[in-house]
């Protein structure tokens, strides 16, 4: 499994394009990170090339999708992600569905959700760009937002039907939503383009929680998967310890 640590959590201490230079010196070789809007990009870019680290994804403006009102929005701003990604060498860009909205049904909302991203897939396809639309846990992290288990999110993205739009399967969100996690993933493992990873509860070193981690990763590569799986927990210790540690745990 290639790992990728979020640097939006780890030596938050550093200016945020140093802070590329760092998880290198850990040991890893990818980062990712939120939204791209107060961040200088082009210091991104060259910290991660002089580094040999690839930027593996980042949040896109795809967001909110349940509500119709914002696909005007979305479709007009993704061009500028696309910009980004290319100025980062990045394939990939991690889209939210949005929050349920009072007085909807889960059929319109799925609905929603797939119009919204059946307008930005052909801007997607045509630049080498892959959405990955997140699960998040509704419980709680992120209450009330809509794609909450991998039933809905794999609807979805078999409805939008293309192959430049895909799932992330973020593992500690799945975890206290429906677990069973590892079943979830190999049914899924098709349409899942990227994953998350924290430990339960907490949200902190995967190693200190309740999920077998080791295991889950040896079970997705086994079914062949061979994209990243990004580290997105608040660490507990030093981020150089906490990295290190974790890359050595998971990497036996």
């Amino acid at each position: 499994m290639k790992l990728t640590p979020c640097l939006e959590l780890f030596f938050t201490d550093l200016p945020f394009a140093d802070r590329i230079a760092a998880v290198a010196d850990c040991g890893y070789q990818a980062g990712e990170f939120w939204g791209p809007g107060n961040k200088d990009i082009d210091a991104i870019a060259k910290a991660a090339e002089r580094n040999n680290v690839t930027i593996t994804s980042f949040t896109s403006c795809i967001a909110g999708l349940t509500d119709p009102a914002t696909h005007d929005q979305v479709v007009e701003n993704f061009p500028k992600d696309i910009e980004t990604a290319k100025r980062l060498n990045c394939k990939t860009v991690i889209a939210l569905s949005g929050n349920i909205i009072p007085k909807m049904t889960r059929c319109q909302m799925s609905k929603n959700v797939i119009e919204g991203l059946k307008r930005v897939a052909p801007i997607a396809e045509e630049a080498g760009i892959t959405i990955v639309l997140e699960l998040l846990n509704s419980a709680v992290n992120h209450h009330d937002y809509y794609i909450d288990n991998s039933e809905d999110m794999a609807a979805v993205l078999w409805a939008v039907n293309s192959p430049n739009v895909k799932g992330l399967y973020d593992i500690y969100h799945a975890g206290i939503m429906e677990g069973n996690v590892t079943e979830k993933i190999l049914t899924n493992l098709d349409i899942i383009g990227h994953f998350h990873a924290a430990g339960i509860p907490g949200r902190h070193e995967m190693k200190q929680g309740e999920q077998n981690y080791p295991f889950i990763c040896r079970k997705i590569d086994e079914a062949g998967y061979d994209g990243y799986l990004g580290l997105e927990y608040i660490p507990l210790k030093p981020s150089k310890i906490s990295l290190i540690e974790t890359r050595e745990w998971l990497e036996k």
